[in-house]
């Protein structure tokens, strides 16, 4: 039977050589087909031995109880789709997120085309240091109560906008500072975190100058993109081997090519380390773009504590900046010494060249100090503000700016070094304006002050 099947088969084979050719190219494709099968199946058994990347959850809300409907889990490459977030669409065209996402560990996501993520959805990461960066050539758009929650935050597009009441927020979710810095107190007095500004020490009193934890990363004080520092602990409540000081805060950095329009809130503030240990200092937050609309909060406040934390640093990039936009860097709210907080940070405009030292009216006696003043450019202003105290911690110096020098409402500018008999220093502007505000030396030193300016006026 088989050889009689055959020697048909074999006839059929010469007779229509045709039919032939094309029933080989049937198995060969048959043969591809099962091939590509099976190099599929093996990968996906493969990523059952993989630590997922992160973890999506589409949560309810039901008074103050979350319920997990469902969860799916991510490849460790960096290769993510809007499909792979759950979205709609993709990273080329327009994606639209509509899901909630838990991560536990950094997210990148980066495509030519637009970011829309869609009222009320939660993007956190809320582990120390943990980054979340969207780098997309097109818009980005967060709508209505979105919160994007990490350690850092990078937004790269043509345009961005933030919804009513959406936060970008990295407070009390820093990574560790630069090394070699000692924003971190020293001793367990219970001291604020420095960073832009010094950390405020219940210690101190009129006759001494004790401070917590002290600045750093001056030299990118135009783009910063440095960790806010942890608060002290009290001597009192850290026998159990626990660490009460609040958090520093984090980073956010927007790269933007024409404008953003903020209508929510964007902060990277030190925590709270309530009455056991002191506030962490602010983190760091830096926009570069042409136009900042909005009626939103840009924050970098340090953190309540027994010390207040120093605040953090902001450079804002923009051509056009709507004064609707609150910036703040004040010092954190010190419970136990009401009157010295943490000191101020600072908010430098990159477009004009101008610094801004304020502490929203929040009493101190902790200074920030200004380790230097650029030559080359010369600054456009500097003004010192609503109860900031300003230490220029320098032997001999030479302040000079193009326009102003400006102090209201209790602002304070200290010179000299309290260990040195004598300093000098010489200020060049052409305005000084002054209103319920000090120019004084350090407490110890004699001040030889040579003044240049154009106009001076007093108020």
């Amino acid at each position: 039977m088989h050889a009689t099947l055959s020697n048909g088969l074999l006839r059929w084979m010469v007779m229509h050589p045709l039919l032939m050719h094309r029933y080989l190219c049937w198995c060969v494709l048959f043969g591809h087909l099962c091939t590509s099968v099976l190099c599929l199946s093996l990968n996906r058994s493969e990523n059952l031995f993989l630590k997922p990347r992160l973890i999506l959850t589409d949560e309810s809300v039901i008074a103050t109880s979350i319920h997990v409907k469902k969860s799916a889990s991510l490849p460790l490459n960096d290769s993510l789709s809007c499909e792979d977030l759950e979205g709609v669409g993709s990273f080329n065209t327009t994606c639209l997120l509509n899901s909630n996402l838990y991560l536990s560990s950094d997210l990148y996501i980066c495509g030519t085309g637009n970011l829309e993520i869609l009222p009320h959805v939660s993007i956190k990461c809320p582990t120390e240091g943990c980054m979340v960066t969207f780098n997309m050539s097109g818009n980005v758009n967060v709508g209505e109560y979105v919160a994007i929650v990490a350690g850092s935050v990078v937004i790269c597009a043509a345009n961005l906008t933030v919804g009513y009441n959406s936060t970008i927020n990295t407070t009390s979710l820093a990574g560790p500072p630069p090394p070699q810095t000692s924003g971190t107190p020293v001793g367990t007095e219970g001291a604020g975190g420095g960073h832009g500004g010094r950390g405020a020490s219940c210690l101190k009193n009129n006759k001494t100058s004790f401070w917590g934890g002290d600045v750093y990363a001056w030299s990118t004080l135009s783009e910063p993109w440095s960790y806010g520092s942890k608060g002290g602990s009290k001597n009192d409540s850290a026998s159990d081997g626990h660490w009460y000081g609040g958090k520093g805060g984090g980073r956010v950095k927007f790269i933007v090519k024409d404008m953003i329009y903020l209508n929510g809130s964007v902060t990277a503030e030190g925590g709270n380390g309530g009455i056991k240990g002191g506030g962490g200092s602010g983190g760091s937050i830096y926009i570069r773009a042409v136009k900042l609309k909005g009626y939103g909060t840009i924050s970098a406040a340090g953190g309540m504590g027994w010390g207040g934390g120093g605040g953090g640093r902001i450079s804002l990039d923009c051509y056009s900046i709507q004064e609707d936009v609150k910036v703040s860097v004040h010092g954190g709210y010190s419970l136990g010494c009401p009157g010295n907080s943490g000191a101020a940070g600072t908010y430098f405009n990159a477009d004009l060249l101008s610094l801004r030292v304020g502490n929203d009216n929040v009493t101190t006696e902790t200074e920030t100090p200004l380790l230097d003043f650029s030559t080359s450019p010369l600054w456009s202003n500097v003004f010192v503000e609503n109860n900031a105290k300003v230490l220029v911690p320098l032997l001999w110096t030479r302040v000079q700016v193009r326009g102003q020098i400006s102090l209201y409402r209790g602002g304070e500018i200290v010179f000299g070094l309290s260990a040195y008999p004598m300093s000098e220093f010489e200020l060049v502007a052409e305005e000084l304006l002054m209103s319920d505000s000090i120019i004084k030396d350090n407490i110890y030193t004699l001040l030889v002050m040579r003044v240049s300016v154009l106009r001076k006026e007093y108020f």
